[in-house]
């Protein structure tokens, strides 16, 4: 009885230690399949994260492809056009007689005619630029010219108002006009008190007139002298002679005066009345023009 009781109390503790060390295995293998499947978990979760930002790279890539393949296609679309519009140009071209050469050609010719019209356009600007420098150098003498004139003109009215001489502008030039007969008997070269006292008189204004130089030239009609003198070119002269020598003595300067006589052969009138030939008998202090009043002459000659 004791016996028997005995076995069983053994073979249940022996039971009991077996079972307690299997459970505990089998726990500890449960623990570490969880761990290990909780890692596979994260790493599907890893995985499948990275799939999806593949696939997102991959729809970047596919549109990405897509605009290259349209733009691929729009530039061979406007490549194909251009050749297409270049062989229509060339059948145009072609159709027409005309050749790219020839056109290149024309173009060169139309370059060289345009640049030779711009050329000759800035030689004629240039041109009448001149000429209006020209011009109003010109229109400022005239001016000068007037005013010393019309200076003159003031300075000499009381010899105009009471007839003994005028002033005209004749051939470009101004000149006083003395009767011959009023310096002068006929026939005679030695001048009258009358006549003196006139060229002094004139003499006083023309010495004051600055930078001009004067010629005085003896006139005559067409009655020919041959008392004393060969012809009427002597008697001018000589007429001429003796009022520029009273001119100097009376103050102008022997520098800014000469004589010179013309006969008969300038007439302010025709030699057919008595009246006429005593307009053609006189003597004439003429202004000579400055060079640099003279067109051709002044500064835009230098």
């Amino acid at each position: 009885m004791s016996k028997v009781f005995l076995f069983v109390v053994m073979m249940g503790f022996m039971v009991s230690c077996v079972t307690s060390g299997t459970h505990q295995l089998v726990v500890d293998e449960l623990a570490a399949q969880k761990k290990a499947n909780e890692a596979l978990t994260a790493d599907n979760d890893g995985l499948k994260k990275d799939v999806a930002d593949l696939k997102a790279d991959i729809e970047k890539f596919k549109a990405a492809l897509l605009k290259l393949k349209k733009e691929y296609d729009d530039m061979s679309k406007n490549f194909m056009d251009a050749m297409a519009f270049n062989d229509d140009l060339k059948k145009t071209l072609k159709e027409k007689g005309a050749s790219l050469e020839e056109l290149d050609a024309k173009n060169k010719e139309l370059a060289t005619k345009k640049a030779e019209e711009q050329a000759k356009f800035a030689a004629e600007q240039e041109r009448l630029k001149a000429e209006l420098e020209q011009l109003k150098r010109m229109k400022e003498a005239a001016e000068k010219r007037n005013a010393e004139f019309n200076n003159v003109m003031a300075k000499l009215k009381k010899m105009i108002d009471a007839g003994t001489l005028s002033v005209k502008i004749r051939k470009g030039r101004m000149i006083v006009t003395l009767s011959s007969d009023i310096l002068f008997a006929v026939g005679a070269t030695e001048l009258t008190p009358e006549g003196k006292a006139a060229i002094a008189e004139l003499a006083a204004t023309l010495k004051e007139i600055p930078d001009r130089n004067f010629l005085v030239v003896g006139h005559s009609d067409s009655t020919p002298i041959k008392k004393k003198f060969a012809s009427n070119w002597e008697l001018s002269s000589q007429r001429a002679i003796e009022v520029v020598k009273l001119m100097i003595a009376s103050g102008v300067p022997p520098t800014m005066i000469a004589a010179s006589g013309n006969a008969e052969f300038d007439p302010i009138a025709d030699n057919d009345t008595p009246e006429n030939k005593t307009m053609n008998r006189r003597v004439e202090i003429v202004f000579m023009p400055k060079i640099d009043e003279l067109p051709g002459f002044g500064p835009e000659a230098k």
